[in-house]
């Protein structure tokens, strides 16, 4: 059997602090926007299974500290991207009311934004922008997020409206103060103005 070493460790008990994971520059709307990409070769994506009950993926969710999910079927083919405020909005009601369904017999599929319905950007060309112009992208769009596709056209990265938002430092709740996304960009944008004219 190979010889493993012991590492050395250190106390903890002067530790008080939690080491950001943020870049240590601020950021703005005119940074990179490569700051914001979820990476998918450095960031091992969420998946969830397309079949999972809302209230079983909200918890999972939860307890992992996710935003959001890629959605894939029992072959691991991809099928499109579910968040959080997907299973806790208006949404799920409307849906279930549609359906003639009880809201608990929902599933991630019926409330996923589907990849048909979503658009990609070229990861190669993504340091060519910033966040705003990704944001402004989003907010045309109308969607909380916009894929990253390598030159293969595989599944790269993506970036979220959500993940903007928390690196801008925005004070909005998503859930309560926006039912569209169009109306979530109308809030970011105003939230903006107002932090450069102070």
């Amino acid at each position: 059997m190979t010889d493993f070493r012991v590492i050395e460790t250190i106390p903890m008990s002067n530790v008080q602090s939690i080491s950001s994971m943020c870049d240590t520059e601020a950021l703005d709307i005119s940074s990179n926007a490569s700051h914001i990409v979820t990476d998918f070769n450095q960031k091992r994506p969420q998946f969830i299974e397309k079949d999972v009950l809302v209230d079983e993926a909200l918890y999972m969710m939860k307890m992992g500290h996710v935003r959001s999910k890629i959605v894939i079927d029992h072959d691991e083919n991809f099928m499109g991207v579910i968040s959080s405020s997907d299973l806790s909005s208006y949404k799920v009601l409307h849906n279930a009311q549609l359906r003639n369904v009880p809201r608990a017999d929902l599933t991630v599929e019926n409330l996923m934004v589907k990849k048909e319905d979503m658009r990609a950007i070229n990861f190669s060309k993504i340091s060519n922008y910033t966040i705003g112009d990704v944001l402004a992208t989003l907010r045309n769009l109308g969607q909380q997020h916009v894929l990253l596709i390598d030159q293969d056209h595989a599944l790269r990265g993506l970036i979220s409206a959500s993940d903007i938002a928390r690196v801008l430092h925005i004070p909005i709740n998503i859930n309560e103060k926006a039912h569209t996304f169009k109306e979530i960009f109308d809030v970011v944008f105003a939230q903006i103005e107002k932090q450069k004219s102070s």
